[in-house]
């Protein structure tokens, strides 16, 4: 069963809050939307949703935190006002949907957008923007499931099975097929499991990594 880095009681209040925040960046501010996931992720405050931080999934605005990412990422203090009431444009979706998917997934957001881009997800907003939520992690999971990992490319060049190389590597089974999966974020691990991976399969760290 997966753990959640927080409560589904806040779910609803995180993911509106992404969404408003991308809603501000690309119809209020006019940046592009995969420029500002960009800085998003830059400025760490997407690492601080992935973690369940209550300052940032319950108590923040979507414009205070489009504000604080852009101060992050630019070095520049910025000010705005604008009245919270949006409509909900296909921007507000997809800071919706990806912060839903995150907190169901356990992916990290650079780990989602790096297999399925801006523009993918604003290409699915017409199928899924008013279906069941649960349809959204489907098409999500299938596009994971389609994008091989790293290290899954690199077992099966050498032949070995999962279990081969965990005995080969010393790293658990479990661990590995995580990373396979991309459930866990390889390029999140502890130095020391990267290396015994890549010494296992013969090549480079940073043939492993995303």
């Amino acid at each position: 069963m997966m753990t959640h880095a927080y409560s589904q009681l806040y779910l609803n209040k995180a993911s509106g809050a992404v969404g408003n925040m991308l809603h501000d960046a690309v119809e209020e501010f006019g940046v592009s939307g995969e420029d500002f996931l960009k800085r998003f992720i830059q400025s760490d405050i997407a690492e601080q949703f992935e973690n369940g931080n209550p300052k940032y999934i319950a108590g923040k605005s979507g414009l205070e935190l489009f504000l604080e990412v852009m101060e992050r990422t630019t070095g520049e203090s910025y000010t705005a006002e604008l009245i919270e009431s949006y409509e909900r444009s296909r921007a507000y979706w997809v800071g919706w949907v990806l912060t839903h998917y995150q907190w169901y997934s356990g992916r990290t957001f650079k780990n989602i957008l790096d297999t399925v881009s801006y523009d993918e997800l604003i290409g699915l907003y017409g199928t899924l923007h008013e279906a069941d939520v649960q349809k959204s992690y489907e098409v999500l999971d299938a596009h994971f499931m389609r994008s091989q990992s790293k290290l899954k490319t690199a077992r099966k060049h050498c032949g070995l099975t999962q279990e081969a190389l965990a005995d080969a590597s010393g790293v658990s089974l479990n661990t590995i097929r995580a990373y396979e999966r991309k459930s866990k974020d390889l390029n999140k691990a502890q130095f020391d499991i990267v290396i015994r991976l890549a010494k296992a399969l013969k090549c480079e760290v940073l043939e492993l990594l995303d």
